[in-house]
């Protein structure tokens, strides 16, 4: 079960990180994660509809139930699910997000005319944020500088409230302020794969 699964009503293929081996299986004393293709519709999987959220509501979310779930050999993805997939899960995804803020931030910058060096930072942040899209997910560098760039956006996501509070009635600003508590979301975590990516580089 899972009970929080963020677009699970509109996916069509689901991807599970499962353990292998059960009670009694000679793997679950060194068990072992991987990583499966799973349709949405397959006979027992079991996708409820949750409620709107406080925060950006029109993303769908879903409560998932995997039950005797029948898979080809082929649903298997190569390689191991937990550091191939599940641990690089969450850098890609502060990455991508915070990416996808940045572009969104620029775009509107643009059109309203904000200062030009404030867009000229959110177009540095963007680009650093793409060129490390290409970066190896799980390796110490990444994380370090991610957190950095990160930490700029924060600053500009700061540096943009009173330019959102200034239209208060705009639609844009309105998404704005009901949103931006999101970014904070996890916050713990990046700053503890940061402080653990320093360690490993000495």
């Amino acid at each position: 079960e899972k009970s929080w699964a963020t677009f699970g009503t509109a996916a069509t293929t689901l991807l599970v990180i499962a353990r292998q081996g059960g009670p009694g299986d000679p793997a679950a004393t060194h068990p072992r994660l991987l990583a499966l293709r799973v349709p949405a519709d397959a006979g027992g999987v079991q996708v409820d509809g949750q409620p709107a959220t406080g925060l950006v509501p029109e993303l769908p979310h879903a409560r998932l139930v995997l039950a005797d779930v029948s898979l080809p050999a082929a649903a298997r993805l190569a390689g191991d699910g937990f550091s191939d997939y599940g641990k690089p899960f969450r850098t890609l995804e502060d990455l991508y997000v915070g990416a996808a803020v940045l572009a969104w931030l620029l775009r509107e910058a643009r059109a309203r005319d904000w200062p030009a060096p404030l867009r000229e930072r959110l177009a540095a942040t963007l680009a650093l944020l793409a060129d490390l899209s290409d970066a190896p997910p799980d390796a110490a560098a990444t994380h370090v500088v991610l957190a950095g760039a990160l930490a700029w956006a924060r600053d500009l996501h700061a540096e943009v409230q009173p330019l959102w509070a200034a239209t208060p009635d705009e639609p844009a600003s309105q998404r704005w302020q009901r949103d931006a508590k999101l970014l904070d979301v996890a916050g713990t975590a990046r700053a503890a794969r940061a402080a653990r990516a320093w360690q490993s580089l000495g």
